[in-house]
């Protein structure tokens, strides 16, 4: 493999519920995978503001959101390992997840409650700012997808416990050869991580950078679990789609 790869869709327990490997576990793990480093894109939607927010303060919210974050990132620099901020956001019409990169943590402190717009009120926004990739847009059966409220798609979550429909996210991309194509593990507890990925050119020391890598088509996709996908993505890169 030549490059450097990363993961970009983990979470932590410090922050996500659903989340069980402590950040700097999740980190370690990584590491004695071999990867770069990480994106930490921790949930943030009603639900998570409603057990939160008690006292309607911002500030607060974030942080605790951002907790995960910095335990990650902490360890990251600790064992030279690149921990970048991301986020997952999902909108109140459904259960659609939406990974949003290029942010930071005045980005996020600076816009209180956009999670609690709709998907399409979100791009309307911000789709100038920030990388909006539908995470997982098929998973357990889901058909309620939002085609013009993304950048891109994942065609690749290998987290193990949910059907995740790789070919319908697949066809998605096909329908929308503009969308970016992306892949993560979605790491929420041992044995979830390390199992998708980008490969880049060049270590990323934060959100923008990253943002810059997957806007400019520089990278290539990693899952030897789904390597049909992985050749499927480059032929389609090959025939200029």
């Amino acid at each position: 493999m030549n490059g450097y790869l990363y993961d970009p869709h983990t979470h932590t327990a410090e922050t996500s519920r659903c989340g069980h490997l402590p950040a700097a576990e999740v980190v370690d793990r990584y590491v004695a995978k071999g990867f770069t480093g990480l994106v930490v894109t921790d949930h943030l939607h009603p639900e998570y503001l409603s057990r939160i927010d008690t006292q309607h303060n911002w500030d607060a919210v974030m942080d605790h959101y951002l907790s995960g974050y910095h335990a990650s990132k902490k360890r990251g620099d600790e064992v030279g390992f690149d921990v970048i901020l991301g986020a997952e956001f999902r909108f109140p019409e459904n259960d659609n997840d939406y990974l949003v990169y290029g942010i930071d943590e005045q980005w996020l402190r600076s816009h209180p409650y956009a999670c609690c717009m709709s998907a399409q009120e979100f791009f309307a926004k911000f789709h100038d700012e920030v990388l909006i990739i539908h995470a997982h847009p098929y998973r357990d059966g889901n058909t309620t997808v939002f085609e013009d409220a993304v950048h891109g798609s994942e065609i690749i979550n290998s987290n193990p416990r949910h059907k995740n429909h790789s070919d319908l996210a697949l066809d998605l991309c096909r329908r929308h050869p503009g969308f970016y194509r992306l892949a993560g593990s979605d790491t929420h507890q041992a044995g979830d991580e390390a199992r998708a990925g980008v490969i880049l050119p060049e270590r990323v020391g934060d959100s923008y950078a990253y943002k810059h890598m997957i806007e400019t088509l520089q990278f290539q996709l990693w899952s030897p679990e789904f390597q049909s996908y992985v050749d499927a993505d480059e032929k389609m890169r090959k025939e200029g789609k």
